[in-house]
C-alpha cells in the first residue's frame, strides 16, 4: 500500500498565499493555459476528463497560441 499523501497546504497560510500571487503575477501563461483549458473542457464537456487534459496540455500548437495570448495581452497594457 501506498503511504497516504500529506494534507494541503492550509489556503490561510498568508506566505503561501503571497508566493503563490507574486508567482501567477509573474507568469501570466499560467492564467492563460488554465481559462484557455476551462473554456475547452466545459464547451466540449467531454467524458473522458484526463484524457480531454492529456490531450489539451500536449498539443504542438498550444506554446504557440499562449505566446500569441501574451502578446495581445501586453499590446493592450497601458
Amino acid at each position: 500500500m501506498a503511504p497516504p499523501l500529506p494534507p494541503p497546504p492550509r489556503p490561510h497560510q498568508p506566505s503561501l498565499r503571497l508566493r503563490a500571487e507574486r508567482y501567477l503575477r509573474a507568469h501570466p501563461a499560467v492564467a492563460l493555459l488554465l481559462r484557455g483549458f476551462l473554456r475547452e473542457l466545459l464547451l466540449q464537456r467531454p467524458d473522458d476528463v484526463l484524457g480531454f487534459a492529456a490531450v489539451y496540455f500536449t498539443h504542438p500548437e498550444l506554446p504557440g497560441r499562449i505566446q500569441e495570448e501574451l502578446g495581445r495581452a501586453r499590446g493592450a497594457a497601458p
